[in-house]
């Protein structure tokens, strides 16, 4: 009977045609050879319309030696639905959730390993005192991610640092259960996935980690940040409404 994965790394994609070579082939050498036990690497195509595809089919035959598996859909359906379907597809006994910018060091998987030992969730944060930042966001994109943290903490009741911060980490059980019942497509499915964690009395452990802006973001600060607003009320509405289960 062959294993199943100890660690499975969830990555959603959507058009990143432009920045994912050659950092990805980096990457996957990185894990390749610095990852002990059996792990698998899940991409989701968010619906692209560019070569994501194409570039992630290569990719797949280049390590052929690594259980990499390619998700897909058309058309686009949010970073929240491409994570859910990610997560819902991985069998690791852990779970990894990153942005396929890698703009988190792949170093810094390994603390969320660890934790998962002792933690049901792990998030991380790049606004803690410990956090070492390579790059740094623009003024505007620091007021307005902190904005949405204090927004989402005092809505939802919520009480962490980075909301946002593209690494989060879940066993394999608890992450299964909380994206089973998560509902956000888009940008607020970060606040949703920790309001469900929190209401399932979840461990949750934050923690910092080394980063850098990666400038080609596609994030519409004005535009995102409104719909979030929205997205929270959404939140609310489906939790007192029974929507969620708990």
């Amino acid at each position: 009977m062959n294993q199943g994965p100890s660690l499975s790394i969830v990555l959603p994609c959507y058009n990143e045609e432009k920045r994912l070579e050659p950092t990805l082939s980096q990457s996957l050498s990185y894990l390749e050879s610095n990852i002990r036990g059996p792990f698998e690497v899940v991409f989701v195509n968010d619906g692209s319309t560019d070569r994501t595809q194409e570039l992630l089919e290569t990719a797949k035959q280049n390590f052929s030696r690594m259980r990499i598996d390619l998700v897909g859909y058309s058309p686009n359906r949010g970073k929240g639905h491409a994570v859910r379907a990610g997560v819902l597809q991985a069998r690791g006994d852990k779970i990894l959730v990153m942005d396929s910018d890698f703009s988190i060091e792949l170093s810094e998987l390994f603390k969320f390993v660890d934790v998962l030992d002792e933690a049901d969730v792990a998030i991380g944060t790049k606004k803690h005192q410990l956090t070492q930042t390579v790059i740094h966001q623009t003024p505007l994109r620091k007021f307005l991610g902190k904005g949405f943290t204090v927004l989402t903490n005092l809505l939802l009741g919520l009480r962490f640092t980075d909301i946002t911060c593209g690494l989060k980490g879940f066993r394999g059980p608890t992450g299964k259960d909380i994206f089973e019942r998560q509902r956000i497509n888009r940008w607020s499915y970060d606040s949703e996935t920790l309001f469900l964690a929190k209401k399932l009395r979840c461990k949750i452990i934050e923690i910092p980690v080394r980063w850098h802006h990666e400038e080609r973001s596609k994030v519409s600060p004005y535009l995102d940040t409104i719909r979030s607003f929205k997205e929270l009320m959404v939140i609310l509405f489906n939790y007192h409404t029974g929507k969620y289960r708990i």
